[in-house]
């Protein structure tokens, strides 16, 4: 699934193509609310930054696990009721060709993390991933 369809035309917002590092996060989250601010989902800023944290970071310390280098596409925009984030890396796939089902862990079992994808799924309406042709894509559908 692309960002947008024939049938379904989306306004594109943000485009970028970063490097997969945890210093460079800021910088796309940045420039997201940015691009939010200035459009009729400005509601959503706060609901967006936390997601992409968390699925940024998913991509910086899993996808590119065991790996020199890597690279994060990120392409946001506005369709028919809803905003669309698209992540594109080349790193690992997801394991089991799915994302994490997100259930909430154990605060008493966990000393840190483990709670992104319960957030992800929390916040957003919809998640897509596909494998294609070595990169992962991974779509977060909000509805505005």
């Amino acid at each position: 699934m692309a960002l947008g369809t024939a049938d379904e035309p989306v306004s594109l917002m943000v485009d970028l193509c970063l490097p997969a590092l945890d210093h460079m996060t800021p910088l796309i989250l940045s420039q997201v609310n940015r691009a939010l601010a200035r459009s009729d989902c400005a509601h959503l800023r706060d609901t967006v930054q936390i997601v992409l944290a968390e699925a940024l970071n998913n991509v910086a310390e899993h996808a590119y696990r065991d790996l020199d280098q890597g690279a994060v596409a990120v392409r946001m925009g506005r369709r028919s009721g809803a905003l669309q984030i698209e992540l594109t890396d080349w790193g690992h796939a997801l394991s089991d060709g799915t994302p994490p089902d997100g259930t909430l862990p154990n605060p008493t079992s966990l000393s840190e993390g483990g709670y992104g994808w319960f957030l992800i799924r929390a916040l957003v309406s919809e998640i897509r991933y596909a494998r294609e042709d070595g990169k992962n894509h991974l779509w977060l559908i909000l509805n505005v």
